[in-house]
């Protein structure tokens, strides 16, 4: 998202943009958006400084870190930026915009809180129901109680 440092008028200056993930390199293998990102932005200036306020949307779809299936996550976030333009004629948020959509990655992507993964002996996801094999856990205190 480029502006013109001179075009800002007074009254400030709303943008929209739509960017596709790819193009601003926010592909991941676990992440990844399925629509288009849709960027609005109201930018003020004042003398030498501009002030951006930017929200962000989409869709993306996520792995969950649990049970590995697939889900969508609506994505919606603003981030608000300052910037020194004394000199600047064009002013590129872009790249910050960018970075504030990495940092609001879930760290650890969950299809619900209460995700119940998957089996460790046969793999089903037991969101789905119960496989029959008992937990690691209780298959340790099994063992330990018949000496093994």
């Amino acid at each position: 998202m480029k502006i013109k440092v001179n075009d800002i008028p007074q009254e400030g200056l709303t943008l929209e943009e739509q960017h596709d993930a790819a193009a601003l390199d926010l592909a991941r293998d676990d992440l990844k958006f399925v629509t288009p990102i849709t960027l609005k932005a109201f930018i003020t200036r004042d003398t030498d400084d501009v002030y951006a306020h930017v929200s962000a949307e989409g869709r993306i779809e996520a792995v969950c870190g649990r049970c590995l299936a697939a889900y969508i996550i609506n994505f919606n976030k603003e981030f608000d930026f300052s910037y020194d333009v004394k000199g600047k004629t064009v002013l590129d948020l872009t790249d910050d915009i960018r970075q504030e959509i990495i940092l609001e990655y879930p760290v650890k992507p969950l299809c619900s809180e209460n995700c119940k993964g998957l089996c460790q002996v046969c793999g089903k996801n037991l969101n789905e129901g119960d496989c029959g094999h008992k937990p690691d856990a209780d298959r340790w205190s099994e063992a330990k109680k018949s000496g093994n």
